[in-house]
């Protein structure tokens, strides 16, 4: 069966005519008489009943034309679904980042959801190093890294710059001094997240390198609690400048450049390499990357 064969019999039923089924269909009157005896050969029944001068549907017709009807429009309904995908008059978006990242992408959000309110977003909070396999296994459709993956399955692309910051209350010693140095730090109570990452090594192998204890007095779950805890006065702690920026504006906090440890760290978007993006992926990253969107409508 075609949807050729479908056509011209729903055409054929509608006129109640060979003739003007054909000039519906812009096709000859032997073509469409062809293409509705083929359907009736795939079916194993008359459809019309050919005695009568208007072809009245048969039995086994008249089901076939409401089938055909639903198919026919259904066919209609996709192309027009699609027509919207591309539109961006629809479609879902569904991003993965650990929790410092998704405050990187709360205002590209919004920005995103301004331009394509209909494009339903969902950002999904993970662990950093699970989100690569999150997208090998399509899970997720971008995500967010402060690391590149090296893989060569995933695209990465630096979006923008961050640093770790120590950031301390304004009443201690250190708010008022613009730098220090690590050997200086080694009476403060550290507190730490509890996650291993890439930085915290950096940050102990350094107080290794220098010959300096670390003290971590408590280990905390999330960085908003490391800000309440600092804020409290409970100690200080190393986080990533662009989760303080706020408080920092506000002079919640006093940032402390240590000078033997600059740790740079560029954000970046990931996904899949050889994978179709879908428009509202595409449109996500062109608003992170304008001058490349060209680039990323190569795997559409």
């Amino acid at each position: 069966m075609e949807v050729s064969q479908l056509e011209a019999f729903v055409a054929v039923v509608e006129e109640k005519s060979f003739t003007r089924a054909a000039a519906r269909l812009f096709r000859t009157q032997p073509a469409v008489s062809q293409a509705v005896r083929r359907l009736e050969e795939w079916v194993g029944e008359a459809l019309l009943d050919r005695s009568t001068k208007s072809g009245e549907l048969t039995e086994a017709g008249g089901l076939v034309y409401d089938y055909a009807k639903k198919l026919l429009n259904l066919r209609l309904e996709a192309r027009s679904a699609v027509e919207e995908l591309k539109a961006l008059e629809r479609g879902s978006l569904s991003i993965g980042a650990n929790e410092s990242t998704v405050l990187y992408l709360l205002p590209i959000l919004q920005k995103f959801r301004q331009s394509h309110p209909r494009i339903r977003v969902t950002v999904r909070r993970t662990l950093s190093r699970e989100i690569p396999n999150s997208l090998l296994r399509h899970e997720i459709d971008l995500g967010v890294l402060s690391y590149d993956p090296r893989n060569p399955e995933l695209e990465s692309r630096p979006v923008r710059r961050d640093e770790l910051t120590l950031i301390v209350p304004p009443s201690h010693r250190l708010a008022r001094v613009k730098a220090v140095g690590i050997r200086e730090l080694g009476n403060e109570l550290f507190i730490a997240h509890n996650v291993a990452s890439p930085y915290r090594e950096r940050v102990v192998e350094a107080f290794a390198r220098f010959r300096t204890p670390l003290r971590v007095g408590v280990e905390l779950p999330t960085i908003e609690t490391i800000k309440k805890a600092v804020g409290a006065g409970m100690g200080v702690a190393f986080v990533p400048r662009m989760c303080v920026d706020d408080e920092l504006d506000r002079g919640d906090f006093c940032a402390v450049r240590v000078r033997e440890l600059q740790v740079a760290r560029m954000l970046r978007v990931i996904y899949r390499r050889h994978a179709a993006l879908s428009p509202a992926a595409q449109a996500f990253l062109a608003m992170n990357h304008p001058d490349k969107s060209r680039r990323f409508r190569r795997n559409s």
